[in-house]
Parts: C-alpha cells; structure tokens; sequence
C-alpha cells in the first residue's frame, strides 16, 4: 500500500489498521505519477495495482466517479502463497 502522507502519519495509519503488508509513504507522489494515478483537490486519487512476481501490472483500478475496482480482499486474494 502506498500513502500519500509523510512517514510519521503513515506508520499511524498502518498501525491503526493493523496491515499485513509494508506501506510506503509517498509525500512527493512519485509512485503515484509513476503508475499514472490522478489526483484531485491536492491529492491522489485512490489506485489499485496487482503486480506479479516479475514485476508486471496484471490488473489495474484507477478511481473514478463510479467505483470499478474490487474489495482490497479480493484482490489480496489472488496473489498465491509463498
């Protein structure tokens, strides 16, 4: 997961939520722009990107009025088990 907030804020985040995998924390939005996610009212719009193994995009769900991406789940759920 990669958030838009500074590091002190992100670890926040990822410790209230209780996350079972890293964040980055991206303040310049550098990954944002590098995956072609928008932005909006001085942020980034919300992306979903699943990356395979050899670092490959094999779905991708960029934000839009009428949401069209899966539960974060559901997309978890098809990265298979190491």
């Amino acid at each position: 997961m990669v958030t838009s907030t500074d590091v002190a804020t992100s670890r926040l985040i990822a410790e209230d939520l209780a996350l079972p995998y890293p964040l980055l924390s991206d303040p310049g939005w550098a990954v944002f722009k590098g995956y072609g996610a928008g932005a909006a009212l001085g942020v980034p719009l919300p992306a979903q990107f699943l990356i395979d193994g050899g670092g490959r995009v094999v779905e991708r769900y960029l934000c839009d009025l009428v949401p069209n991406h899966p539960p974060l789940d559901a997309t978890l759920g098809r990265i298979p088990a190491r």
